[in-house]
């Protein structure tokens, strides 16, 4: 007898219940086949949606999605097979950046960093997934300097996919920075690629509170404390582990100068400098003002986003009186490509 035969629906199901876990359904979107059976939830009871092996194109998905089915399964063991699978696609895409249609081929590998920055922050420590996400990252910042036109595209199609605000952060604010950096035409293409490493990896401090919990309005008064030392936490994670220098570190540890100011605007720069407590260099300030930008206009479970307008008011109100040329640079550059278009 099979064991459907000899074990009751209902044990079966509790079964199935301890032997799986979550996926998400953008892991899918960028495999050719389905790796592993694929299990969905209806009048709640587990189903196999997908068989192993069946092709997972984006019309079988929105049916998937049409459906309810956002909540999707593997079993434990077959985990890493969709792991394995999207970091193997996401080298392929990589290595042929140059190949194909580049807009298609851009949004494919910020897609694929970014579910990959989500292995990451759920294992920072692994130094497989690290490397991996630092050479491709290198690469797509090669590509945007060289593919400059399609950085406004890429960043409209990119926030159109909806990851997590806490991956998709990150990339947003480093897309704006190689773009505003370039436009001031004072950086090489080796330091604007250099900026773009330590701001897509200054947040993996934050790694040190799951994902989900940022969807919550409120923190616990433990999870502010971790949040407020994740710049800190950042350098200790990366330093050693990634070729940076220490002034790209220093910018990583002082990169929440702002931005984790900004609740209730009550900020008086000048004394905290002259305190000691704010390390703001040129540098320091175009990663900190493109992260608040990039905070302001990716949404949350508790907050609709602003538009970029709303966002430069804000910039203005924390640097217009320090920096003047530079805001005026930044909102040059906002207002020139994002801006209306």
């Amino acid at each position: 007898m099979t064991l459907a035969n000899t074990v009751s629906p209902s044990l079966l199901q509790n079964r199935l219940t301890y032997q799986v876990i979550p996926i998400s359904i953008r892991e899918l979107l960028f495999l050719s086949t389905a790796p592993c059976d694929i299990y969905g939830i209806k009048d709640g009871i587990f189903y196999r949606a997908l068989r192993r092996g069946v092709f997972t194109n984006k019309n079988l998905l929105r049916e998937l999605i049409a459906k309810g089915q956002i909540y999707l399964f593997v079993h434990r063991e077959d985990r890493s097979l969709i792991i394995e699978t999207v970091q193997k696609n996401l080298l392929q895409v990589t290595r042929s950046l140059s190949l194909g249609n580049p807009l298609e081929k851009g949004k494919a590998q910020m897609n694929l960093l970014t579910i990959n920055m989500g292995y990451l922050y759920q294992n920072p420590t692994d130094d497989t997934i690290l490397k991996l996400q630092h050479q491709c990252a290198k690469n797509l910042a090669y590509f945007l300097l060289n593919k400059i036109d399609l950085l406004v595209p890429l960043q409209r199609e990119y926030i159109k996919q909806k990851h997590h605000f806490v991956l998709a952060q990150p990339l947003i604010a480093s897309v704006f920075l190689i773009g505003l950096m370039k436009y001031s035409q004072l950086y090489s293409d080796q330091e604007i690629e250099n900026l773009f490493i330590t701001s897509y990896f200054k947040d993996i401090g934050m790694s040190s509170i799951p994902t989900e919990k940022y969807d919550q309005e409120e923190l616990s008064d433990k999870e502010k404390e971790i949040l407020s030392a994740h710049a800190t936490n950042s350098v200790q994670i990366l330093k050693g582990r990634l070729p940076l220098s220490p002034n790209h570190l220093s910018i990583i540890e002082h990169h929440h100068t702002f931005s984790l100011l900004t609740n209730k605007l009550q900020l008086n720069l000048r004394e905290k400098q002259k305190e000691g407590e704010i390390i703001a260099g040129f540098e320091t300030m175009l990663v900190t003002v493109m992260d608040v930008i990039s905070a302001m206009i990716t949404g949350r479970p508790f907050r609709k986003p602003t538009k970029i307008f709303e966002a430069l008011d804000l910039i203005k109100i924390l640097i217009a009186d320090q920096y003047p040329q530079e805001f005026r640079l930044i909102v040059s550059y906002f207002k020139n490509f994002f801006i209306d278009r």
